[in-house]
């Protein structure tokens, strides 16, 4: 495993940890609202790293506008969770260390990576957790890695305020992965090369994200249970059916971990559309391109 990117001097060894350690300063909404502060979540023993190993479903969105990056930490760890578990180390004193890849430059083909050090203590409204969390567990507590990737993002870009008013679901794919994204319009791709791309995708096993249309289409999605500016994990896809009866459903997941359109009888957020409605409620897709 890689060591940290920047090294600091003996001297600056110090200054630098208490740097790297501070809590990134809440949204702004948020930093002098009572009851809002920072949970030790990292130093409660029923919460555990990693407890059912990594799955998409154990992404769960907060109160903090990052779908983008919660969508994108769903699609990788649905694909390749090996990525996310070597992403992540404790430091076995209530720090972790988390890597996140970056290019010098827009034409650079190589990824850097960068590590960040955060320690367990999340973001909480009267103690209880309300940014991204993990997965409940047998102990009572929760998985922590996608509150601590989160924090470690805020952290690596200035502030949950600056990474929490929205942003780039295919910046987060390559910032988590280390590939580079494909990102691909609804508007300008026609629906059978949309399905071979995300078929092809779901075949090599490359995480993916769909982005809905702004507010300026929020009319569509009127009493549908999908919301505009919004985005979500790409499961896969399937066909049923042949010739005229052919249907064709791509598979998604709302990071929120529940709302969805459908009666399946579970309001878990995961959910199918038929390619159809796929290409009229979203704008983009954003697949990275791993394998």
């Amino acid at each position: 495993m890689p060591e940290l990117s920047a090294r600091p001097q003996a001297g600056d060894k110090k200054k630098k940890q208490q740097r790297d350690l501070q809590d990134p300063r809440l949204r702004d909404k948020h930093k002098d609202a009572e009851g809002w502060g920072y949970n030790k979540a990292g130093q409660d023993d029923r919460n555990k790293l990693f407890y059912y190993g990594v799955k998409a479903t154990d992404v769960y969105q907060g109160s903090v506008a990052d779908c983008y990056l919660v969508a994108a930490l769903s699609a990788v760890a649905s694909k390749n969770p090996n990525l996310i578990r070597e992403g992540i180390i404790d430091n076995g004193d209530g720090t972790y260390r988390v890597r996140f890849f970056s290019k010098k430059d827009y034409w650079s083909r190589n990824y850097d990576e960068h590590w960040v050090t955060v320690d367990g203590d999340l973001p909480a409204y009267n103690d209880t957790l309300r940014y991204a969390k993990g997965q409940k567990t047998r102990t009572g507590g929760r998985e922590l890695w996608p509150g601590i990737y989160e924090k470690a993002y805020a952290q690596w870009k200035g502030g949950y305020n600056e990474m929490g008013e929205g942003g780039s679901s295919s910046a987060a794919l390559e910032a988590l992965s280390g590939a580079p994204t494909e990102y691909r319009s609804t508007e300008y791709t026609p629906a059978d090369t949309m399905w071979t791309k995300i078929k092809a995708a779901t075949e090599a096993g490359n995480p993916m994200s769909a982005g809905t249309h702004g507010k300026d289409r929020d009319d569509i999605y009127e009493g549908t249970r999908l919301y505009a500016w919004h985005a979500y994990t790409v499961l896969g896809c399937r066909e049923k059916g042949r010739g005229k009866n052919r249907k064709r459903y791509v598979k998604l997941r709302n990071p929120w971990g529940r709302v969805e359109p459908g009666e399946d009888g579970k309001d878990d957020g995961i959910f199918e559309l038929t390619l159809e409605d796929f290409m009229k409620f979203y704008s983009s897709v954003n697949i990275s391109n791993l394998n």
